[in-house]
């Protein structure tokens, strides 16, 4: 898994959510979700924007800038 996947994976659950509610929230499918936190596919740029709104955290941190953990 790349590290964009796996920190996108662990900030939804730092932000307790589960992929069921992120797909409700954002008007995503629960598979696309899934294929974002392993890999198989790569949010837009928009749906990016929402995601870090939706978990509250930087960009700098789900693309990997090791300044800026959670």
């Amino acid at each position: 898994m790349d590290q964009f996947a796996n920190r996108l994976k662990q900030a939804r659950k730092m932000a307790g959510l589960t992929q069921e509610q992120v797909s409700f929230e954002l008007d995503i499918s629960r598979s696309n979700i899934s294929k974002y936190e392993n890999g198989f596919l790569k949010p837009n740029i928009q749906t990016i924007k929402d995601l870090i709104k939706l978990y509250k955290v930087d960009a700098n941190y789900l693309f990997g800038s090791e300044e800026d953990d959670i």
